[in-house]
């Protein structure tokens, strides 16, 4: 199940997510290779899949978040989404370096 929020909107999916993963996106860029995307989500209800983690750009604090993932979105699936819903999700090797410096971050692959 995915929340298809616009960007613009202001309003959270809540109701949508009943049951699933709720992610609220942070940052995006372009993903492994040019390929699609890769979107910094902090996990809203299911801690033990992220880690806390410290986001920096350009040698600048972007942000500190309790439970941020990655998500390899090589289809541009979630590319206007605030929030991202999902139940089932594959998880991928750990980021290594980085411009954001998220060395050991999970990142998953939404199913």
């Amino acid at each position: 199940m995915l929340c298809l929020s616009a960007s613009l909107l202001l309003g959270s999916c809540a109701d949508s997510c009943e049951g699933s993963i709720e992610t609220l996106v942070l940052y995006a860029k372009p993903g492994p290779k040019a390929v699609g995307r890769s979107i910094y989500v902090n996990v809203v209800n299911k801690p033990d899949l992220g880690i806390k983690q410290s986001l920096m750009y350009e040698g600048k604090e972007f942000g500190t978040f309790e439970n941020v993932v990655i998500i390899n979105d090589p289809t541009n699936r979630f590319a206007s989404n605030r929030t991202i819903c999902f139940s089932k999700f594959r998880q991928e090797a750990a980021t290594t370096g980085g411009d954001l410096m998220e060395e050991g971050l999970p990142v998953i692959t939404v199913e």
